[in-house]
């Protein structure tokens, strides 16, 4: 394991002290609080705790793994860092967000772009506490059309996570 990942027995008393959600919690034990969220996380994280490695820098306390990549969250002297990165390039790690809610947009929209329906989504924001859902979703309407290309994309979900992290 590496040195500046938390110890296995103490990440889910450490994500309780940092303040996330019950949940968030729920997740990063495993459990699901709706069956939805299946396509987001493939349960408790298992590649930090058997071999892989971390990015450098902060400590990093994994919350789940989805495919080969590792969802964590990392504290940094400017606040929390909601962060992915893939187990094959631990050092090209992706800031998703700096709070909880904006951390959920991501999720939203990746489950958005599976075509979920979007009862099912109000559905899991209720069940995560996700209160940004219907601004997250007129926000995409409203620039739809725009959106085709993933550089676009990127743009615009960078936009609507910063301004969610700005509400803390």
């Amino acid at each position: 394991m590496p040195s500046n990942v938390i110890e296995e027995s103490r990440r889910l008393p450490a994500l309780s002290q940092l303040g996330v959600s019950p949940a968030l919690l729920q997740m990063a034990s495993g459990q699901l609080p709706h069956p939805a969220l299946v396509s987001c996380s493939s349960g408790a994280p298992y590649y930090l705790y058997h071999g892989a490695e971390a990015p450098d820098g902060p400590q990093v306390l994994p919350l789940w793994d989805i495919a080969d990549q590792v969802i964590a969250i990392r504290a940094r002297a400017s606040g929390l860092e909601y962060i992915c990165f893939s187990i094959e390039a631990p050092d090209e790690v992706e800031q998703l967000a700096s709070t909880e809610q904006g951390f959920w947009a991501t999720q939203f929209d990746f489950m958005y772009e599976l075509d979920m329906e979007i009862e099912t989504l109000h559905a899991v924001a209720q069940a995560v506490g996700y209160r940004f859902l219907q601004m997250q979703l007129d926000s995409r309407e409203a620039v739809e059309s725009q959106l085709r290309s993933s550089s676009r994309h990127s743009a615009w979900l960078s936009g609507l996570v910063a301004s969610i992290d700005a509400t803390r």
